[in-house]
């Protein structure tokens, strides 16, 4: 293994599998694949009745879970596992290759599959990656539900944004969308899918490659992350001095990131997508075609949709016919008027997705 994958798994800590298996050497094979990692634990179970007595004296963080076994099979043991409170968040991968046995199992809640005899480096790839799904879980649920106390100026705060954003750069793009839905809480649990599809198709009519096409879907995620850096009762209106302080917050939470193409992306709309054609915008007053493509095309789709969704800062809203006349009269104001003239042109198209994600 490769130094900066071993420090990938350390800086995991300390890790617990539960290998659940009545053939001894798979069971062997499953320890030995991960014996060179110091941090790792596979503790062995023959069956599912020894896996739950396992669970109930010490913590697991993944179940690799065979399904033909004796005293309690694989599939009775995962449909307990997945019902119980305690245990349900714990990522279950299946050994089978079999399609019916995934779909069977695929129902009763299982996270992952995977095929016997084990190939070190997929099994390795699926662990690693479960743990970094459940590790962001984790810390995201303590953001939701903060600890008395909990500042979100802090920079433990802080830490734990850039620690999600690591993690699902690196793992689960998709993941972005659980961090973009508490960053838009006050205007629906969809916003982060509506606003991707917005600027997936903007950026389509307008030609920009498939590859900035993904990123700028996910960046839509996190374009607002700023916004979790200021208290909820401070975010009363746009004109306040400290709402305008978001994209330079949303930036110093970026730029604890390594700079992949995502977060380069995320980093030019992130400060710039309040910049105004007619250099009025925040936070650098530039105008024009200084302000950076990217954020021009974010612009149009924010703007558009808080004109038709509420946010914490603002509660009225308009219909898509009044939201697109307000918008006409801020061409070559606010807006860009080439850009607003393709979002004119391929109105119906932007309805579509905003009617499919209400």
């Amino acid at each position: 293994m490769k130094n900066s994958q071993m420090k990938e798994w350390l800086d995991l800590g300390d890790v617990s599998i539960l290998s659940v298996e009545d053939d001894s050497f798979n069971q062997e094979l499953a320890s030995a694949i991960f014996e060179e990692i110091a941090s790792v634990t596979v503790v062995q179970a023959a069956n599912g009745k020894e896996a739950l007595e396992v669970l109930s004296t010490r913590k697991i963080d993944v179940i690799l879970l065979d399904l033909m076994m004796p005293i309690m099979n694989g599939f009775k043991t995962l449909e307990i596992l997945k019902n119980s409170e305690e245990y349900k968040s714990i990522p279950v991968i299946i050994l089978t290759s079999k399609d019916e046995e995934k779909r069977s199992t695929y129902k009763l809640g299982a996270n992952d599959f995977i095929s016997k005899p084990y190939n070190p480096i997929e099994l390795k790839l699926r662990v690693f990656n479960h743990l970094n799904i459940k590790r962001f879980s984790d810390i995201l649920s303590s953001l939701e539900k903060p600890k008395d106390g909990q500042n979100v100026t802090s920079m433990e705060y802080l830490q734990k944004l850039q620690k999600l954003l690591k993690i699902a750069d690196h793992s689960k793009k998709t993941l972005l969308e659980r961090l973009g839905t508490m960053t838009h809480e006050c205007s629906d649990k969809i916003a982060s899918q509506r606003l991707g599809n917005y600027i997936s198709l903007f950026a389509k009519l307008y030609g920009i490659n498939s590859k900035d096409i993904d990123n700028l879907f996910y960046v839509m995620s996190i374009y607002d992350i700023g916004l979790l850096r200021i208290p909820k009762d401070k975010l009363i209106n746009t004109d306040t001095k400290m709402y305008k302080e978001h994209p330079k917050l949303g930036m110093i939470v970026l730029d604890g990131v390594e700079e992949t193409d995502l977060i380069k992306i995320a980093k030019t709309v992130t400060l710039n997508h309040h910049e105004h054609w007619d250099g009025s915008g925040y936070p650098k007053g530039i105008k024009g075609k200084e302000i950076p493509l990217y954020a021009r095309l974010s612009a149009v789709i924010d703007y558009f949709d808080e004109l038709t969704f509420s946010r914490c800062y603002n509660k009225h809203t308009l219909n898509s016919s009044d939201a697109l006349e307000v918008m006409k009269r801020e061409r070559g104001i606010k807006l860009d008027p080439e850009l607003l003239d393709i979002f004119i042109a391929n109105f119906d198209k932007i309805l579509d997705i905003k009617n499919k994600f209400s």
